[in-house]
Formats: structure tokens, sequence, C-alpha cells
């Protein structure tokens, strides 16, 4: 009996113990679902708002370096705005070296960056990029002689190749899905304020103030991104998991632990999986037991399928953009829109150009979430071809033969009264260039390489990006001597059409995909380059597993038709 007693008793209480057990741990998952429910979606979103906008200075730097080059050879040209002391003076070919020697040394910026990335970390990395671009800016202030001006746009274009991977890869990083394809667009928007910006102080002022006035971006862009945390991939990828979470924790709303442990469990399970090596990760082996990748086993790595097939597309998304018009000619975007005769004045008609950039980037980043990547590319990529085309059409008809914009025009009375025809394809060529064709490469930019290379991939696909601008700038000097105006804008308009059909046949929807999704797609080696749907593997991982717990109950219970037949009657 006392046994039989003690039995009882002691079953009550572990029974007791382990109602309790239970009824805390609900008690610790409904606390934890209710801290997360109190987290608004503004303040989860807000902190990363704030990261984005800070590293969105160095792209507002970006965009000031890159169009720097058309206020100032307008003026040491001769063309407009000179002013009565300056002293330095442009030919044409120096004119086109100026215009494209910053790109050709963006390469080896890029590529350093690259390399220096990953043990310097995103937030060093974004703070030390900025010392080129204060030096480069001061000495085009106080420039005395052509030398300096080269000078100071090699350090412009090494510091804006140091910036690429640092600035793609952080934004990529920090950002939840749903908001990584408006906060990426970000960087476009950046890119033509500083586009706007230049084009409106060199109308106002001269190109010498001009340069002062952006020295101060670098400046104020180091403090703003000391007050932003590094990204949490990276820091868990240096082993300082405690580290990690306390930058989720910041880039979530200011949150606590409880509130990110889910996703925080996930960045590390995808941290650990990219961690090892091609064999172990196909193997499915729980811990890579190889040693650690070198920097050659890194640049051999690059030419496995799942680095290759993201990298052509986007290089070839790159090389279409770049011949789609707008990028060889904006270093000569006055004397052009003088030789076509427009209406507006010169200098702003290309401020109006830089204005409508701007614009453009922010309908990119409210649209790309409900439109996706895929159909503004389309989109943009068709109306850039055609109004090239449309231009070129307007100029065989309208111009003599041999019509150069190097050639001085004051007299253009025989194209002006139709000059509003050239100018308003300008601006749609303008507008939808910044909406799809330009942003959308950079954007894919951020999601498309594995962690395991993204740094360097990012790097050299950004490195030979701006060795075909160096090509595409500098060469349009020739092109438009060899082929006339029209004629080398018809070219791009060719290019612009089958870049369409590229679009149309090979890019992927990698919009509301995680960063996982994107990597197991271009992983599979089975997979057809036609092919550009990506699965979203957890929600459809959930609607396979609803579908089975479904079907088992069904053949377990049969179908209760008793409901309907009594609504049926």
């Amino acid at each position: 009996m006392g046994k039989t007693a003690y039995t009882i008793n002691g079953s009550t209480g572990a029974s007791a113990n382990g109602r309790d057990e239970k009824k805390h741990a609900r008690e610790d998952d409904k606390q934890q679902r209710q801290e997360h429910e109190e987290v608004s979606t503004f303040r989860r979103i807000l902190p990363q708002i704030l990261a984005s906008t800070a590293k969105n200075f160095l792209l507002l730097d970006l965009g000031m370096a890159v169009a720097f080059p058309t206020i100032v050879i307008p003026a040491l040209r001769g063309i407009k705005n000179r002013a009565p002391d300056e002293f330095l003076h442009f030919t044409p070919q120096e004119a086109s070296w100026f215009g494209s020697i910053a790109y050709i040394c963006q390469p080896v910026g890029s590529v350093l960056s690259g390399i220096i990335l990953e043990p310097l970390g995103r937030k060093r990395s974004m703070i030390l990029v900025n010392i080129p671009h204060i030096i480069g800016w001061f000495m085009l202030h106080f420039a005395g002689s052509l030398d300096q001006m080269y000078t100071a746009a090699i350090l412009l274009g090494l510091g804006v190749g140091f910036m690429e991977a640092p600035i793609v890869t952080y934004v990529g990083e920090i950002c939840q899905p749903s908001i990584r394809g408006i906060l990426t667009s970000c960087a476009g928007v950046a890119v033509m304020l500083g586009f706007f910006m230049v084009y409106l102080l060199g109308t106002v002022t001269t190109w010498r103030t001009t340069a002062a006035i952006c020295a101060s971006i670098p400046i104020a862009t180091m403090i703003a991104i000391c007050f932003v945390p590094e990204t949490p991939m990276w820091l868990l990828s240096k082993n300082r998991a405690d580290d990690a979470l306390s930058s989720l924790q910041w880039l979530r709303g200011w949150v606590s632990p409880k509130a990110v442990e889910q996703e925080f469990q996930e960045m590390k399970r995808y941290s650990l999986n990219s961690a090892k090596c091609a064999l172990c990760q196909k193997s499915g082996a729980t811990t890579c037991q190889h040693p650690p990748l070198t920097e050659w086993t890194k640049l051999k790595e690059l030419m496995r399928k799942r680095n290759l097939r993201p990298f052509v597309l986007v290089m070839l998304f790159f090389v279409f953009g770049q011949l789609s018009g707008l990028t060889g000619m904006r270093p000569y975007l006055v004397q052009i829109f003088q030789a076509y005769g427009v209406p507006l004045d010169a200098n702003w008609a290309t401020v109006s150009t830089g204005l409508l950039g701007l614009i453009a980037n922010i309908v990119c980043m409210v649209s790309i979430k409900f439109v996706g990547k895929r159909r503004l590319a389309l989109t943009s990529m068709m109306v850039t071809a055609i109004s090239c085309i449309s231009l070129s059409i307007y100029a065989f008809n309208t111009f003599p033969p041999g019509w150069t914009s190097f050639d001085n025009h004051p007299e253009t009375s025989h194209v002006s009264s139709m000059g509003y025809i050239p100018m308003v394809l300008f601006f749609m060529l303008a507008f939808f260039t910044s909406v799809g064709v330009l942003p959308v490469p950079w954007i894919l930019l951020s999601e498309v390489f594995p962690f395991r290379n993204r740094s360097l991939a990012c790097g050299i696909t950004a490195a030979l990006h701006y060795v075909m601008s160096f090509v595409t700038t500098k060469t349009y000097f020739n092109l438009e001597s060899a082929f006339s105006l029209p004629g080398v804008i018809l070219f791009y308009g060719v290019m612009g059409i089958i870049g369409l059909g590229f679009v149309y046949f090979f890019l992927p929807e990698t919009e509301k995909r995680t960063l996982e999704d994107i990597e197991l797609y271009f992983s599979d080696n089975n997979r057809k380059l036609t092919d550009i749907y990506i699965p979203r593997r957890n929600r459809d991982e959930e609607m396979v597993a609803v579908v089975k717990v479904a079907e088992k109950a069904t053949e377990k219970q049969g179908i209760d038709n008793a409901v309907f037949t009594e609504g049926d009657k």
C-alpha cells in the first residue's frame, strides 16, 4: 500500500512537474510572440533605413565623382561656363582622357576592395575608402596643371573602386528580404542625387568651387558610418557570435535577443554552411575539416558554375547597360545638347537629365517591391533602345553628313525649330536609363553571389564593369569622329535591342527571395539557362508539408460531406 501510494504520489509529482515545464514553455513562447508583435513594422525597418542612409553618403560622393567631368570638360574647352581667370585648357583628346581616366583606375580599387574587405570588415572598409576622395577633391580645387587634374581624377577613380565591394555587400547583408530590394535601389537615388548636385553646382558656380563643396561629403560620410553596426554575417564568419547578435538586435529595431532568435539561428546555419568547402556542402557534412580557402583558392572557386553563372548574368547586363547610350555620352552632354539645338540652355538641359535620373531612381525604389527587377529591366531597356533609334533617325534627317558634337555649333537655327523633339527623347533616355538599366544590375550584384565568395566576386565584377565604362567613354570621341553623332547613337540603339532580348530570356526575378534561395538556384547544375524561376525554399517546403498532412488526414478519416450536403440543401 505504501508502495502504491508512493508510486501514485511520485507519478503525480512528476506529471505536475511536466505540466509546469510545459506551462513555462508555453508562457515563454507566448512572451516571445508578444514581444515580436509589440515591435512595430516601422521600428523594425527604421534602423535598416538609417544604416543604408549612412552607406548612401558614399554613393552620393560616388555620383559626384562620376559626374564631375561633365562640368569640367565644357568649361576647359571654352564651350560653356569658362571663368575669366581660368588658365587651364583641354583639347578634345585631353578631354576624352579626363572624362575616362577615372574609370580605368576604378578596377584596381574594386579588386583591392574585394581582397581587403574580408579581413577589415564592411564598416571599417566604408570608413577608410573616403580618404582618396578627400585628397582628390582638394587637389581638383587647387589644380595648377593638367597633370594635377589627371592625378586627382585617378584618386577619385581609385576611391570609387574601393567603395564598390563594401557598399554592395553591406546593404545585402543587413536587410530583411522584404525590403532588401527597396533599400538596395536607394543606392541609385543617392548616385543620381550626386549627379544632379554636381550638374546644378556646375551651372551656378565654377568647377573649382564645386570641387571644394564636394570635399565635405566624404568627411560627413566617415562620421555617419561610425554610428552604424557591422553586418551580422561578417561577424559570424569571424566567430564573433555575441557581436553578431547585438548587431542583429540593432538592425531589427533595438530589440531583445529573444525577438531575433529565430532569424539569428538561420543566419548561423547559413554562415556555417557557407564556411564549408564545396565538397562538404554537397556531401551534407555537419563540419568541414578542410583548411580555409586561400586567395588563390578563392579565385579558382570563382570558376565554379554557381559563381560563373551569376557573374556572366550581371556582367552582360552591365555591358548592355553601358552600351545603351547615356554612359558613353555623359561627359559630353553639354556639347551634344548644343549640337542637337535643343531649345533649353545646354547646361540646364544637363541639369534636367540629372533631376530626371534622380526621380527615376525614386520610382525604381518605390516600385521595385511591387513590379520586380525583371519587369523594370525589360521596360527600361526597351524605352532606351527606342529613344536612341529615334534620336538617330531625327539626326540623319536633320543634320548634314558628318555632323559631330566636337565641332563648334554657334548657329543651329536650322534645327532649333524642332529642337524639342530630341530634347524629349534625351529626357526619356535619361529617365528610363535610371529606372532600370543602371540600378538593376547593381542591385543584383548584392544578391546573386554565394556568401563564401561574395566580396571577391563583387569586387571583380565591379572592376570589369569599370573597364567597360572606360572603353565606352574613351572610345566615344573616336566612334563619333568615325560614324558621326547620329551613327554612334544608332549603334547604341541596336545594342539596346540585343540587351532587351538578353534580359527577356535569361534574367531571373530575385525580388522577395532570400539570399539562400538565390544561392541554391545558381548552385543547381541541372537547371537550364532559360529557366528563370527561383523557388522560395521555406514557403514551398511549408506548402508541401501542409499538402502532405492534409492528404494523410484525408486517407485516415475520409471525406466528410455533411456540411457540404447541408449547405447544398
